[in-house]
């Protein structure tokens, strides 16, 4: 489903999403390494950042399990209202390609399996409260949850105790899926169970056409 504003910016926003083990961030680096070969003007950012304060506490306590979903959602919100005024819309204002690994999808899919508060009303709360700039695209690499959590696992032989929980990961499968059918935003669907290779061909096709078709 899609449903867009005129944008105020001359640049392209990009977002890869999809529960742990998805291959999101190895998709991310392949495909900003194809565009930069194809001298794109690219930046690659991930969220929550190591910038912010609050996305440094979001990295040193959310591994360990030490905090409540309401405390992850406002840590979430504020390091990405930083992240906005100070990378990602600067970005996009000098007419970069932003490929922006996890955004406010994310925030979603994961904080409404763990709070009374649906998807959609976190994404309104992103989108009006601080500004988040809409995506072009948003890829949602969808894979089973038990190859992803396999995966997640397997990178460090230990689960990251906030995330990587195979009947939380089926939930936010879950919602990720409502997202693509039901929000806004105009989203593709990527079969993560394919080769790395693959997804990352299928992506970066997907983001050259776009920006040749616009520019």
């Amino acid at each position: 489903m899609s449903g867009r504003s005129q944008k105020d910016y001359i640049g392209f926003l990009f977002v890869l999403e999809g529960i742990d083990g998805s291959g999101k961030t190895s998709a991310c680096e392949a495909v900003l390494i194809r565009l930069q070969n194809d001298g794109y003007n690219v930046i690659h950012l991930r969220e929550p950042t190591n910038e912010s304060p609050w996305g440094r506490e979001m990295r040193e306590r959310s591994p360990k399990g030490e905090l409540t979903p309401e405390e992850e959602l406002e840590l979430f919100i504020r390091d990405r209202e930083w992240h906005v005024v100070n990378r990602i819309r600067p970005a996009l204002e000098a007419g970069k390609v932003v490929l922006l690994d996890r955004y406010f999808f994310a925030t979603g899919a994961y904080q409404s399996t763990v709070m009374d508060l649906h998807w959609s009303e976190i994404l309104r709360r992103n989108r009006e409260e601080i500004s988040a700039p809409e995506p072009d695209i948003v890829f949602i690499l969808d894979i089973p949850a038990e190859i992803g959590l396999k995966r997640a696992t397997g990178r460090t032989g230990q689960a990251n105790l906030q995330f990587e929980k195979l009947d939380r990961l089926v939930k936010v499968r879950q919602a990720y899926l409502e997202i693509a059918k039901n929000d806004i935003a105009t989203i593709r669907l990527i079969d993560a169970r394919k080769t790395l290779e693959k997804v990352v061909d299928e992506v970066y096709d997907i983001i050259t056409d776009y920006i040749i078709m616009k520019e």
